[in-house]
């Protein structure tokens, strides 16, 4: 999805955080994935074991005996309820982490009805968001790549813990039930409907991406910026 930014020097988009003043020119660019998929890759990769067990202590060996439970990644906080009153981050999380990250909220009132309206909000206000799904669309990659001007979306990326990861979930494969993926499913509820109503355009263009394209120098090149909580 691309469309003009309309909120740009009223709000930090995707944030909970407001400024009197932003810069007009930028573009705000976020992404999606399928809600399960992405839990139960957040438990792979992040949550299974401890990363920094995986990638700082050399004595470390992954084992199914060593390794958390996937029957306990049930929680909007991975393996415990998010706090209240402390603003939502994306550490760890299990069900409904979308809506908590775009609302800004750990906890619900109304069965997530309040956060999803704002979480809704808060994604209108992006120019692109862009599907994990629709990058195994050559269309897709190659149209985000002449938006941007610049080649590599779909190539492989690194990330921290990454490789250690992947190594010891191909030597200790997870096995996920039928009826964990159920449950799973009907705990993320929410977060599926956001994620389907935000996506569905891209389904309407059936394969036919008809995005801007750019140049790379028609982006200001600025320095990455480190923000912690």
């Amino acid at each position: 999805m691309i469309q003009e930014n309309k909120n740009a020097g009223l709000e930090e988009v995707g944030s909970y955080v407001s400024y009197d003043r932003l810069e007009q020119n930028t573009l705000y660019v976020t992404n999606l994935r399928d809600p399960v998929e992405r839990s139960i890759s957040h438990f792979k990769y992040d949550g299974r074991w401890d990363c920094q067990q995986l990638v700082k202590n050399s004595s470390f060996i992954p084992t199914k005996y060593n390794a958390n439970s996937f029957l306990t990644w049930k929680q909007t906080r991975g393996f415990v309820q998010s706090k209240c009153d402390v603003p939502f981050s994306f550490i760890g999380c299990a069900v409904n982490c979308y809506i908590q990250t775009f609302s800004g909220k750990g906890c619900t009132a109304d069965n997530w009805l309040s956060e999803y309206a704002l979480a809704i909000d808060r994604l209108s206000r992006y120019n692109l968001i862009l599907v994990f799904e629709k990058f195994r669309d050559e269309n897709y990659v190659q149209a985000i790549e002449d938006f941007f001007g610049v080649k590599g979306f779909g190539e492989d990326s690194i990330m921290f813990c990454g490789p250690e990861a992947r190594e010891a979930n191909k030597k200790v494969p997870l096995h996920v039930g039928f009826e964990s993926i159920l449950k799973l499913t009907k705990l993320n509820e929410m977060d599926t409907r956001l994620y389907r109503e935000t996506t569905k355009c891209l389904d309407e263009l059936a394969g036919e991406y008809a995005f801007p394209k750019m140049n790379a120098s028609d982006f200001l090149t600025q320095k990455n910026i480190f923000v912690s909580d």
